[in-house]
């Protein structure tokens, strides 16, 4: 499905996708968080790897973390270091995502929030689509086409806000486009995730009828695809079988083809655009490494992954305790959450020389951006293409890239959720 963007709703996507806007900064109270998050997490770990409240709260800054909507009802215990997170995410059974199971009433039935064999049954139907030897069919069918309409947009300009143009739409137009929708319709699917996953002041009932909405938008697509099979992840859905609890085989159900669906959108157009934007970033506050990129493309791959490890885009993930246990020498007791923070542990400094420094040319060490365990990022290896495929193109074609010297230099913002204020460059 070939687009030109000439559909785009621009002023909607700057509403969605501008984390400046009053959308992100009215329900996210982390939104504008803009201080020292580097040193603010060195303190915390050199005080010990496992702290007592929120990472909010051992930041200094209060924060309600959205999907916890009863978080006041447990004690909460905070994992810095790269040990006691890891360990924490390879332990499901002692640390458990039923902490989300308040999404199950938004998204369905979905991966998030299942756990044991559950989980791996489900997982299983879809993640064959998005392991790594499927990206190849990622970037032929969608993201090459994507990128190369999005900067032919911009291109002859000479300036943009790679923000809003580039990052914000890929992963977007990727996910949708691999539903069978199209972009003025992405859009109006972005505008009811963010509205679904919008806590305080809006009702659950509220946010319950934008799911339905979103489900109202998808169901004929899965009709459609079951009596006229496509080359597209909605068709993939509507074949596969599974086994439920009594022993019976069946295919998916329009139910949970739309909760794995509404799980997919919802991340899938998240974290990639705030992720691309912070490599972008990156790179541009570092021009020396900027130019041996662009010279050398092998370093592509080195230039993502340290930008993941430097300032990941979700710096916190929740488990509940379903034991007593012992982390990082501090007694956790049962029904605890736990916040581990993949930003602190991906700067621990037992593990990288200097973490506070962004350096494509360090080893490549794996890192905690995509998570780990069980629930490690389904979407990795597509995120990790379209990044690619994106920074190529765009040192391909916006010849010698470089912030805009007439708009104000952009920060990193937000402590839940992680990105570049704008990406505003010029070029030529």
């Amino acid at each position: 499905m070939l687009m030109d963007g000439s559909d785009l709703d621009h002023d909607l996507v700057r509403t969605l996708f501008d984390i400046r806007g009053e959308m992100h900064q009215s329900h996210n109270s982390a939104a504008g968080y803009v201080d020292d998050l580097h040193e603010a997490m060195r303190i915390a770990r050199e005080t010990g790897p496992v702290h007592p409240g929120s990472v909010g709260e051992v930041l200094g800054h209060t924060y309600h973390p959205g999907i916890l909507p009863s978080a006041e009802n447990h004690h909460v215990y905070s994992a810095f270091s790269f040990d006691t997170v890891n360990d924490v995410l390879r332990a499901p059974d002692t640390y458990s995502n039923a902490v989300y199971d308040a999404a199950s009433e938004l998204f369905g039935k979905n991966i998030l929030q299942l756990g044991g064999a559950e989980h791996s049954r489900y997982r299983a139907l879809v993640q064959p689509s998005f392991a790594r030897n499927m990206t190849q069919w990622w970037i032929d069918r969608w993201i090459n086409n994507i990128v190369d309409t999005l900067l032919r947009r911009i291109e002859s300009q000479g300036r943009a806000d790679l923000n809003l143009e580039l990052c914000a739409l890929l992963p977007l137009l990727t996910i949708t486009s691999s539903f069978g929708i199209g972009w003025r319709e992405a859009l109006q699917l972005r505008e009811l995730v963010e509205s679904m996953i919008t806590h305080a002041p809006r009702s659950t009932v509220d946010r319950l009828a934008d799911s339905a909405a979103i489900g109202a938008m998808l169901t004929p697509v899965i009709e459609s695809r079951r009596a006229d099979p496509k080359d597209d992840l909605i068709t993939v859905l509507t074949r596969e079988t599974i086994v439920d609890e009594s022993g019976e085989r069946h295919h998916l159900s329009d139910d949970e083809i739309l909760g794995l669906s509404r799980l997919v959108l919802t991340a899938g157009s998240g974290t990639t655009w705030r992720q691309l934007g912070i490599v972008l970033w990156s790179l541009l506050n570092h021009p020396d490494q900027l130019k041996a990129v662009r010279q050398d493309r092998t370093l592509v791959r080195a230039a993502i992954e340290e930008a993941m490890r430097w300032e990941v885009t979700d710096p916190t993930f929740h488990r509940l305790a379903v034991a007593d246990t012992t982390l990082g020498g501090v007694d956790i007791p049962q029904g605890s959450v736990v916040e581990v923070c993949l930003a602190a542990a991906n700067n621990d400094p037992t593990r990288w020389d200097a973490p506070e420094k962004y350096d494509i040319f360090r080893a490549i060490r794996p890192h905690l951006g995509f998570a780990t365990g069980p629930h490690v990022c389904l979407g990795m290896h597509v995120a990790r293409a379209e990044m690619t495929v994106a920074l190529n193109a765009v040192l391909d074609r916006l010849p010698n890239v470089r912030w805009d010297p007439d708009a104000a230099r952009p920060v990193l913002m937000g402590l839940q959720m992680r990105g570049p204020s704008e990406v505003p460059v010029v070029f030529g």
